[in-house]
């Protein structure tokens, strides 16, 4: 009776997952027989059937696959099956990879490669060395990626496996176009490519190397042909369904089309991926479909709509790393209750040396006062009454080492949680930093178009609220030197709103220094729903200046906001004072101009955020203030400009001392 009514309660906990997975899409005839497969099959073959339902929902439904795949694992663990005890850590890491959620990917990615060495299970601990790769690739840290890449190419040409050896090559071709090597990123796809179509039943799997192929070709500037193969992958009934595949290619296309000026086709594409990043839960996915369809609404004049769209993706973006910052709050607080345990501790260990102090003495005045008597019978009355206090005391010190040993556990295991919630947290914000890094151009970028010049840009912490933007508008170079109100993750929010903005308003061919800060300055109002500038609006905004320079015509055009251009021309040092007004809400707001400038051969120009001039000094902690900036551009103007960027790095280290920098800084300079 009571082995009926365990299993009437599996039964109708399993009919509750089923449920729960059909509720968030629609189940395939396969999947669904192999999901009945798994409810009616005994113990000893169940753990597989869950674990391939786990593996067949990864792309579609990774929130209900990791439902299965934890089933999995707790019938592994209870018949020994350490194979799929392996495979259900690794397709559960997969899954949380599909969702964003790095993190608990790498623990489970960890948990499938330990537990395979642990258990001899070589191919699995070779997909394990697979998914690390995979994930360390996402993560931007490339020779991680390759060492265990290439691990797992070494197993799998011992095993002679070509589903490992696939695995393998493609991703490691994702390492070197990551470094943009896109002949040695070809050649890895090609291997991989011809492994899967020589082996059929890999042929299913081939439609992933020719996207990456695809994607290959896109960053190579062969954008026709990486559409040929983009469209053929969409077109192939293979990869119905497998949402993560079909929301990056849509998104691919979206940004193809979007290159060409077939906006109506960007759009189709760009909504395809948003609606198959959301089917799979992938935040990082439906962010950039956000972007997308916001550059396209900002082109086609529907402001609003665009407005809405840039919110979405800062939205997005925001749910990435709250919960990251409200365990950080944590841990600040569990640091505090540690110390305070610790403290407790100290004073019980105190104690445990002062009674076994007392103890002793005890014990010697007895022996001492037996022996100066010398009565037999007072003696054995006196080592009876000693022996009843010692053996009160040895279990009173007993319970005290067990509950000191019970503490020290304890402590251990919140000092591992510690740890491991603050590698999660420095996982985020390495993630936002790779996030933000990627909208900011590069110094060989800004060299490409002015030779000898600098980026000099220096957060105060990980991410910034300082940033420097170029970009290329019908001939003209737009320069854009920003700095956010806050620093850190909150900063780095502000500055990426900024510069999808500018990118919408630049991108749409506005190249009037002083339109583009009004244009900018409206959407960074709409966004921050800034309707007046009474007490009840936010204060939020940066300050700006932007250059937009004519290298054929020798001008440029400068306007600003709180932020000066700054030219030193035959040896003499001139100011173009900015608007006093800021990008946001601002009481007594007035339209923003520009201001011509004639170049000539020689001229020095700068901008900078007001980071650097703010630094105090070590000792008396005075400024270095803009006069003290301007000083040191004087003495370095000479040099060429990368020796400047490191001159005024110097000058900084030396001024502040051991004074931690106080605020985002950020130097732009360029030689005409």
């Amino acid at each position: 009776m009571i082995r009926r009514l365990k299993i009437l309660t599996v039964v109708a906990m399993l009919t509750v997952m089923a449920a729960d997975v059909n509720a968030q899409m629609q189940i395939s005839p396969a999947i669904d027989s192999l999901i009945n497969l798994a409810y009616n099959a005994p113990d000893s073959v169940a753990a597989r059937y869950y674990n391939d339902v786990c593996w067949k929902l990864r792309n579609s439904s990774p929130e209900s696959a990791i439902q299965f795949g934890n089933k999995a694992i707790e019938i592994a663990k209870k018949t020994g099956d350490n194979e799929q005890l392996v495979k259900g850590y690794s397709y559960i890491g997969v899954c949380h990879r599909n969702l964003g959620n790095y993190s608990d990917a790498l623990e489970f990615y960890e948990l499938g490669v330990e537990n395979a060495r642990k258990f001899g299970v070589k191919d699995q601990e070779a997909y394990g060395y697979v998914n690390l790769g995979n994930l360390y690739i996402y993560q931007d840290n490339i020779p991680e990626a390759e060492r265990n890449l290439k691990n797992a190419l070494e197993i799998g040409k011992q095993l002679n496996d070509s589903a490992i050896m696939a695995y393998g090559y493609l991703n490691l071709g994702r390492t070197r176009l990551a470094d943009r090597d896109f002949d040695r990123s070809e050649e890895n796809f090609l291997k991989a490519l011809d492994i899967r179509t020589e082996c059929k039943r890999l042929n299913s799997q081939c439609n992933v190397v020719r996207k990456y192929l695809a994607d290959c070709h896109a960053e190579a500037g062969l954008t026709d042909l990486a559409q040929k193969e983009y469209q053929a992958c969409l077109d192939d009934l293979d990869i119905i369904g497998d949402y993560d595949l079909l929301s990056d290619i849509s998104l691919k296309m979206a940004q193809i089309n979007y290159g060409k000026k077939k906006y109506a086709d960007a759009m189709k594409y760009a909504q395809n991926g948003l609606d198959y990043a959301k089917r799979v839960g992938s935040k990082y996915a439906t962010m950039q479909a956000y972007h997308m369809i916001a550059d396209i609404l900002y082109l086609q004049n529907r402001y609003k709509d665009a407005a809405d769209n840039y919110r979405d993706q800062i939205y997005c973006n925001d749910s990435i790393f709250s919960d990251q910052l409200a365990q950080k709050l944590f841990n600040i607080q569990f640091s505090a209750d540690q110390y305070k345990k610790q403290s407790e501790i100290e004073r019980l260990a105190l104690e445990q040396k002062a009674l076994e102090q007392e103890t002793a003495r005890q014990r010697n005045f007895n022996i001492a006062l037996a022996i100066a008597i010398g009565a037999v019978v007072l003696v054995l009355v006196l080592v009876s009454v000693n022996n009843k206090k010692v053996k009160r005391l040895n279990s009173q010190l007993k319970e005290q080492k067990d509950e000191l040993a019970e503490r020290n556990a304890r402590i251990e295991d919140q000092q591992q949680l510690l740890l491991k919630q603050q590698k999660q947290i420095a996982d985020s914000i390495s993630y936002a930093q790779r996030i933000q890094s990627v909208l900011l151009p590069t110094d060989k970028e800004f060299a490409s178009v002015f030779e000898d010049s600098f980026i000099y840009y220096k957060p105060r912490n990980v991410v910034s609220g300082d940033y420097f933007w170029q970009m290329d508008c019908e001939g003209f170079q737009v320069i854009v030197v920003a700095d956010c109100t806050g620093h850190g993750v909150p900063g780095a929010f502000m500055s990426m709103l900024g510069i999808c903005a500018l990118h919408g308003i630049v991108g749409h061919g506005e190249h009037d220094a002083g339109e583009i800060l009004n244009q900018l300055r409206n959407i960074i109002k709409t966004l921050l729903r800034q309707t007046s500038a009474d007490d009840s609006n936010p204060k939020d905004g940066m300050d700006i200046a932007i250059l937009v320079v004519d290298r054929n015509q020798k001008y440029l055009e400068y306007s600003g906001g709180n932020i000066p251009l700054i030219y030193i021309r035959d040896g003499e040092l001139n100011e173009i004072k900015p608007s006093r007004n800021p990008i946001g809400v601002y009481r007594n707001e007035v339209p923003f101009t520009s201001t011509r400038l004639d170049l000539k051969p020689g001229d020095r120009i700068y901008l900078s955020s007001d980071g650097y001039s703010s630094q105090f000094r070590e000792g008396d902690k005075a400024k270095i203030k803009m006069s003290g900036y301007k000083n040191i551009l004087m003495k370095i103007h000479k040099l060429p400009m990368a020796e400047q960027s490191k001159r005024l790095d110097e000058e900084l280290l030396a001024w502040q001392g051991s004074i931690g920098q106080v605020d985002d800084i950020c130097v732009a300079g360029f030689l005409v």
